[in-house]
């Protein structure tokens, strides 16, 4: 008998990729063109096609034609690759980004193995989405080290090391040419020694370190706060009032009470976020039942933030339902996303900074979808007698 993720992977493939004569003759698109169409006209759907492809690679070899499934799931993803290629043109006023889904296709169609892939991973350590490259590499990182693969991630660190507003790529590159074990690969990791970036210098260090590279813990150094004096005076100046955040989205608002007495910086970085719009129209990219809502990345995709990072204020508090936390890539690497919890989840007690809880609105909370959109978060402050306190911008 089937299982239900066979019928159900069986039943993707069948309704998106069977076009009937009417539909082909009606809108003269053929089935070959409709995925590079899907993915240049909404990436997150493409993005969902392709996890969902993915899967089909680790069914059981007894799934009834698991061949044929796997091949058509392969042309499909292969296809999405190729997206640039198709020779479609599509006229929009609004940015749709095909590159955001192309990480999640990369990670799909890597599940087939496919004799191409080093290729296909080696010519996307060259794009210039810094995401695509971090996952090139990551995904380069579980092939067996080769020198063609080294080589191609050394000449891709340069690159990297020089990004403004992510460092995703330069970390990743530097995690897999630690798994090449080379003196060559060696040798790049330790021109990350020199990058102003605090997270790069320390993942080089700790890479160098694993190989038997040598000990440059003297390199690392102290992080470079972007902070000034008068940012930690307005965030002290805020301990002890009461910090609400409103939120208002399509389906109602929700209130935050913010905690600046458990995490002065993390509060200060969310309400100067805030009282600039940045979290204007950006989605809730992430949404799973019964555990969080996450959003504040102005990508959508779950790899975007501000163009910087702060540091971890971890503290006491626990991750009962409606708190609020900033989420994390690795130690200190906080900038914009947070996500709010539906129910108590202690195992991210101690690990992610709580800087708020939910006072009203939980219902709300628990009735936000994927894509539903932040309208704009009005942040008020009162003293303990509850007299609104002028802000500083």
């Amino acid at each position: 008998m089937p299982t239900t993720r066979t019928f159900l992977f069986a039943l993707i493939l069948s309704f998106l990729f069977i076009t009937s004569p009417v539909t082909e003759a009606q809108t003269g698109t053929s089935a070959d063109l409709r995925i590079p169409r899907t993915i240049l006209t909404d990436w997150r759907a493409a993005s969902a096609l392709a996890q969902a492809l993915g899967e089909i690679a680790v069914l059981p070899d007894t799934t009834n034609d698991k061949p044929g499934l796997s091949g058509r799931a392969h042309d499909i993803l292969r296809g999405m690759i190729d997206y640039r290629n198709s020779g479609l043109n599509i006229n929009t006023l609004v940015a749709v980004h095909p590159e955001y889904a192309i990480p999640v296709v990369l990670r799909a169609y890597a599940a087939f193995k496919p004799t191409d892939l080093p290729a296909i991973l080696s010519s996307h350590l060259k794009e210039s989405d810094v995401v695509i490259r971090a996952t090139a590499a990551d995904l380069m990182s579980e092939l067996p080290p080769n020198e063609e693969n080294a080589r191609a991630l050394i000449a891709a660190l340069p690159i990297a090391l020089k990004d403004q507003q992510l460092n995703d790529a330069a970390l990743s590159i530097v995690d897999a040419l630690a798994k090449q074990k080379t003196a060559a690969a060696n040798e790049a990791i330790k021109t990350a020694l020199e990058s102003d970036d605090h997270l790069i210098r320390r993942r080089a260090d700790s890479a160098l370190k694993a190989n038997d590279g040598g000990d440059f813990s003297r390199q690392i150094g102290n992080v470079q706060t972007r902070n000034r004096q008068s940012d930690y005076q307005r965030a002290l100046a805020r301990i002890g009032k009461r910090v609400l955040a409103t939120v208002k989205t399509k389906g109602g608002n929700f209130a935050i009470e913010l905690l600046p007495n458990e995490a002065p910086l993390t509060v200060d970085n969310f309400v100067q976020l805030a009282r600039r719009g940045y979290f204007n129209g950006i989605t809730f990219h992430r949404v799973v039942g019964n555990f969080v809502i996450q959003g504040g990345d102005p990508r959508g995709d779950g790899s975007g933030g501000p163009g910087y990072s702060i540091r971890c204020e971890i503290n006491m508090i626990p991750y009962q339902r409606g708190a609020v936390g900033m989420a994390l890539s690795g130690k200190d690497t906080g900038g914009s996303q947070w996500f709010i919890t539906h129910s108590p989840q202690p195992h991210l007690d101690g690990g992610y900074t709580v800087f708020g809880r939910v006072v009203s609105g939980m219902d709300v909370v628990d009735g936000i979808v994927r894509g539903d959109v932040i309208q704009p978060i009005a942040v008020n402050e009162t003293t303990g007698r509850g007299r609104a306190v002028r802000h500083e911008r």
